[in-house]
């Protein structure tokens, strides 16, 4: 064997080493994220909440529920943070703006601030959400209408319900954790007021039930985590797989203007590591009735998009070296 062989060989046995070395040290987090128990449906604590908008050291919960007359069905939850002072009004625009599936009658802004006619939700997220009144939405999903009341979801699969004179949505308040079962949990109370009048504190949660008795003992029940939205099937071929990570391959530093197809998951105009995260986390993924089912499907820590794009640069540089030194001989 030649001196360049052995030094091919000695460079592949080293690079494969770096390599395991990698792969064990991020071993943890990649099974934290591919596990099923990754992503608990059942939210009994804020840390249970997966769709998380804003930024700030303050947290607080908000919990939709369609439907007051049924003590089985589900709520969904979703979380927000902030710094500074914020309103019930600034946490539920947020969640529109960021959650392409939620959407929301409002009225014009007075000065008692704005009031909450319906909500309607993508459930399928086929991206096909309607109303029997044809009301448009905007791109965060909010129609600005007067008071309405009996539209409903064209989609039977989708949620919507509104009211104003004929049943409404009962804004409920919590201080602390209403679903604490502890005793020193928190409970709801109505709130006597708008949510553009509700100051936030860390911890609150805030409930939206649909009533249509005007019951104003009427809060959320049996809530589970509202899903990310995020997409890593980047071929559309409704299953995440190799070719989708070939796609983000070749997209890969596209810093402006990026789409799906071009690897942007997260939907932010950018091919990066957090897209191959996940990528990585929702591998395996196949779509029925237009969501993709997964183990689990959360957004990663910085720790674990590190260790993936170590690793897969770790192959990438090894790869590119092999190929020069082909060339070259």
């Amino acid at each position: 064997m030649g001196l360049s062989n052995q030094n091919t060989s000695t460079t592949r046995k080293r690079v494969c080493f770096l390599a395991y070395q990698g792969a064990l040290a991020c071993a943890s987090c990649l099974y934290f994220l591919l596990s099923p128990f990754a992503s608990a449906e059942t939210v009994s604590a804020l840390d249970d909440i997966q769709f998380w908008v804003g930024s700030g050291a303050n947290r607080a919960a908000m919990v939709i529920d369609w439907d007051d007359t049924s003590a089985t069905d589900e709520s969904l939850v979703w979380g927000y943070r902030w710094d500074g002072t914020a309103t019930g009004e600034d946490m539920l625009l947020a969640v529109l703006e960021s959650d392409t599936r939620l959407f929301a009658k409002l009225s014009s802004p007075n000065s008692g601030g704005v009031a909450l006619y319906g909500l309607g939700y993508d459930r399928n997220d086929d991206g096909q959400f309607a109303i029997s009144d044809s009301t448009p939405f905007n791109a965060d999903g909010i129609a600005i209408t007067g008071t309405d009341d009996g539209a409903t979801s064209v989609d039977s699969s989708d949620l919507y319900a509104e009211g104003f004179f004929n049943a409404f949505w009962h804004y409920g308040l919590s201080s602390g954790n209403p679903f604490d079962e502890a005793p020193e949990g928190d409970e709801w109370a109505s709130s006597g007021g708008g949510a553009s009048g509700r100051t936030l504190s860390d911890g609150d949660w805030d409930s939206w039930t649909f009533t249509p008795t005007f019951d104003f003992t009427s809060f959320a029940e049996n809530p589970i985590a509202a899903e990310s939205p995020f997409s890593a099937d980047f071929d559309s071929d409704d299953d995440t797989d190799g070719t989708d990570f070939l796609a983000w391959q070749r997209g890969f530093g596209i810093d402006v203007g990026a789409t799906l197809a071009q690897g942007d998951a997260d939907g932010n105009g950018t091919v990066d590591a957090f897209d191959l995260q996940l990528w990585s986390t929702n591998f395996g993924s196949v779509a029925m009735g237009g969501a993709l089912l997964s183990a689990s499907f959360v957004v990663p820590e910085p720790s674990c998009i590190a260790c993936a794009l170590w690793v897969f640069f770790v192959f990438v540089s090894f790869g590119t070296r092999q190929s020069s030194r082909r060339k070259i001989s």
